[in-house]
């Protein structure tokens, strides 16, 4: 096992992709919020830390002409197979830096419109989060957005025994952290079947480690063979972020922005009546039993008022996905149990959709939502949400790139389809957050 400040460097990150990282989502989720956001129609600029080898960003650039991608990550295998792939597949307008993230932030003078990180806060030392705040504070741009992905509490408690046995077992192995990992999965296992008392004092555990065994090894060893495994409380992550001058704005996560859905009902009145924002969003955390969160920080945000929200809203078009459903009645399956989708809202929708873009003034004309576009705004969320539904790019200059991006991911057989007009892509498999 071999690692570079705490973190492991001998295997190469397996693809994950996260639509919820991508500029038009990021845009549209907070502008639903009502925040003016960055006009991507025109020239923007995209910095990712701790890219990876890059999909999430290949991928943006790709499906995003109008865009300048920057990816950073110190893994010199890391950027080196991204670097080569991007020359290859003739993909422009994007970049690779190895590169610390603290060291970075000291020699960088551009600005940015988005700088998002995901997987990298809670699993790197102080020094790296160190810059990422230094690049938030000196490098982004009024409007900007921040995405921020990170381990919390309360969820994440449940997961620390399982880390430190992975994390002791690894150092003990003799090889890399593939084999350490599953080394120590193997223990586990024989103490999950032996009745040690985690196990038997916590069945949900023994769930957890169940769920771990079908992930990938070397997805489990990115994730626990850190020497900072490190949840946070949500308050204090934002109490830390908003030094740099950004506010807290919501969750790239369409479905938690959505109290009235995401959050238990006999809990809702209770959120009504907390006295600070921190307090809120803690006991959100409880009432879900939040593991991590994808939170969006914002540099001098500006609040729409209900007209021009609206007329924002009414120019944004909608394309249904290839999974979409048949007109009829939904059931969505979210972390806190399956959700219905009555018919008599989602069939005339899922009909339009099926016709073609729809822009949101245009589905506001169907009845259900006719002086109801915050009803609208929730089902198409949910839409979001599911992978059924998602925003049009805003400019729709050709993307060559995607073409040659496409083809590769089928040769690499990897299950990933590109929607350049959405300006992202889908999963055609399921994958780990």
């Amino acid at each position: 096992m071999q690692h570079r400040d705490g973190y492991i460097i001998d295997v190469s990150y397996p693809l994950h992709f996260h639509k919820e990282m991508q500029p038009v989502w990021l845009c549209h989720t907070i502008q639903t919020l009502g925040c003016s956001v960055p006009d991507i129609s025109k020239p923007y600029r995209y910095c990712e830390l701790g890219c990876g080898p890059g999909i999430n960003l290949l991928v943006a650039a790709a499906c995003n002409p109008a865009g300048q991608f920057t990816g950073i990550d110190f893994n010199q295998a890391h950027i080196a197979s991204a670097q080569a792939l991007a020359k290859k597949l003739n993909i422009e307008n994007i970049r690779f830096i190895e590169s610390g993230f603290e060291e970075f932030a000291t020699n960088n003078s551009e600005k940015f419109d988005f700088i998002v990180s995901h997987g990298t806060w809670s699993w790197l030392p102080p020094k790296a989060q160190a810059g990422i705040l230094q690049l938030i504070y000196q490098s982004l741009k009024p409007q900007g957005l921040v995405y921020l992905h990170y381990m919390c509490y309360p969820g994440a408690a449940r997961l620390s025994a399982i880390q430190k046995v992975l994390h002791e077992a690894a150092k003990a192995t003799e090889g890399n952290s593939v084999q350490g990992i599953q080394n120590g999965m193997q223990l586990l296992r024989i103490l999950a079947n032996n009745g040690a008392g985690l196990f038997v004092d916590n069945p949900e555990i023994e769930k957890e480690l169940a769920a771990l065994e079908k992930e990938l090894p070397a997805y489990l060893a990115h994730e626990f063979l850190t020497d900072y495994w490190h949840p946070q409380h949500s308050a204090d992550l934002h109490r830390i972020v908003c030094q740099t001058g950004v506010s807290f704005i919501g969750s790239a996560d369409s479905f938690e922005n959505m109290d009235i859905l995401s959050i238990p009902g006999n809990i809702q009145p209770i959120l009504k009546n907390l006295p600070s924002q921190a307090l809120r969003e803690t006991v959100k955390d409880m009432a879900r039993h939040q593991h991590q969160r994808l939170d969006v920080f914002q540099s001098s945000p500006q609040t729409l008022d209900f007209k021009n929200h609206l007329v924002l809203m009414d120019k944004t078009v909608f394309n249904a996905l290839p999974n979409m459903p048949a007109p009829g009645s939904l059931a969505f399956k979210t972390p806190i149990g399956t959700i219905p989708g009555p018919a008599e809202m989602f069939s005339p929708l899922l009909a339009a959709l099926a016709q073609g873009p729809q822009s949101f003034y245009e589905l506001r004309q169907i009845p259900p939502f006719k002086a109801e576009p915050g009803l609208l705004l929730q089902a198409l969320n949910m839409l979001m949400w599911a992978d059924y539904a998602h925003p049009v790019r805003a400019e729709q200059e050709t993307a060559p790139a995607c073409v040659n991006l496409q083809a590769w991911l089928d040769k690499q057989q990897l299950p990933l389809r590109l929607l350049p007009e959405c300006g992202t892509a889908i999963m055609t498999q399921t994958q780990a957050s």
